[in-house]
Formats: C-alpha cells, sequence, structure tokens
C-alpha cells in the first residue's frame, strides 16, 4: 500500500540523479561536522538544514526538464574526474597481475604482466621501445 503510494507520488518527478546524490553525500559530511562544538558547528547544522531541503526539492520535482538538464551539466563538468577514479579503481583491482608504465613519447597507459624481469616494452599507439622492470 505505501509502495503504491510512493509510486504513484513519484510519477513524473525527477527522482535521485547524480546531484541529488552528491547533495546527499554533502549532508552526511556536514551532519558529521556539525558534531563539533560552537558556532562551526551550528553553522554546519544550518548547511545540514539546507541541504536537506535542497535534496528533497530536487527529488520531488516535477520540472524534469530542468532537473535533468541541471545534471548533464554537473555530470559533464565532473566527466574528467569520475574518468580519473574509475581508471584509478580499475588499475587498483588489476595491481597484482599486472605493472602499468606510462609510455615517455605519447603518455598512453600500457599494462604489462608482472613477473617477467627486465623487458623492453614496446607502446602500442606510437611504437617507442623503452625498458622497464615488472
Amino acid at each position: 500500500m505505501i509502495r503504491r503510494f510512493l509510486y504513484n507520488f513519484m510519477q513524473g518527478r525527477n527522482g535521485f540523479d547524480s546531484v541529488a546524490k552528491l547533495a546527499w553525500c554533502l549532508t552526511i559530511v556536514f551532519m558529521l561536522l556539525s558534531l563539533i562544538p560552537g558556532v562551526f558547528g551550528f553553522v554546519c547544522g544550518f548547511i545540514v538544514l539546507v541541504l536537506i531541503v535542497y535534496t528533497w526539492w530536487r527529488v520531488c520535482s516535477k520540472n524534469v526538464y530542468k532537473r535533468s538538464r541541471e545534471n548533464a551539466r554537473y555530470l559533464e563538468k565532473t566527466a574528467a574526474l569520475r574518468m580519473r577514479l574509475r581508471d584509478f579503481k580499475i588499475r587498483f583491482s588489476m595491481r597484482k597481475q599486472y605493472k602499468f608504465f606510462t609510455c615517455p613519447t605519447c603518455h598512453t597507459l600500457l599494462r604489462v604482466p608482472r613477473g617477467k624481469g627486465r623487458i623492453q616494452i614496446t607502446c602500442s599507439k606510437c611504437g617507442n621501445r623503452f625498458p622497464g622492470k615488472t
């Protein structure tokens, strides 16, 4: 019953997009900072209140076109950072099987199996050869 009510309520509304998730994460960070006693904690508590209101206003907004444009702009601005974090995560997960090198000429990221000793690495993009130790 409640599930059906929430489903009907959220029809035609924006929902949780990337900007709302960012605002929610910032809310949690400021909520932890608000535990610091004094004026700083009070200001952080006020920021928490503002962020909660903003997040739920954004989630419940019926102007989906405008919210999706704002979300697309945010994703465009943070694309480089998100790609860098994704690449770091992939490299970190493969760190035991492979060693990563950067070509000194074209700066292409190269992956070489570990445990081969000193080898000549050939860049697949520009053909440059350079020594490396795996």
